[in-house]
């Protein structure tokens, strides 16, 4: 009994794993939530980034996500590679707007990683950071917005360059 128990949590963990698989997600398009935020330089950004671009790369990460600061490096080679073809990197730093200190951080993040993309820091009090960043239910997470605002597919859930076969395909460029 106890053998056939195990067989029938084996077969249920494959199954739940394989419905786990992006390669059977429909790419959809659907507009990106409106936001306004500054950078740490103290520019305004806003939704209207994205009509400077045939298509802008948006990550997601927060100070404690190891594997968002790790990425930094490969965001920006992508940024500076893909700038010659009309295509943005900007990065929403999700826990800088809770205080000075989380802010200091990030910034310090950013400059050891030596990040020159643009990166947004949200306000808390916001619709964008409660109603959109807050359902974010990993980092890092990546979406890819066209012109228009509108989000290609389903967001890339942890490190980018895992899944450069995905971005390259809805950047049109695979």
């Amino acid at each position: 009994m106890k053998k056939a128990i195990s067989l029938l949590m084996a077969v249920l963990c494959m199954f739940s794993l394989t419905a786990c698989g992006h390669e059977g997600i429909e790419a959809t398009k659907k507009p990106f939530p409106s936001f306004e935020g500054v950078d740490f330089d103290g520019n305004a950004v806003s939704n209207e980034i994205f009509s400077q671009y045939d298509a802008t790369i948006v990550n997601f990460w927060t100070n404690g996500c190891g594997s968002c600061i790790e990425e930094m490096p490969d965001l920006e080679a992508y940024y500076q590679t893909f700038r010659e073809k009309n295509i943005n990197v900007i990065a929403v730093a999700a826990s800088a707007g809770d205080s000075e200190e989380m802010r200091a951080m990030a910034e310090e993040i950013l400059r050891q990683k030596g990040v020159t993309y643009t990166n947004v820091i949200p306000d808390p009090e916001s619709s964008f950071y409660r109603d959109f960043i807050c359902e974010i239910a990993g980092f890092p997470t990546t979406y890819i917005v066209d012109s228009k605002g509108n989000m290609i597919g389903a967001p890339l859930v942890g490190v980018v360059k895992n899944q450069e076969d995905a971005l390259m395909k809805r950047l049109e460029l695979g």
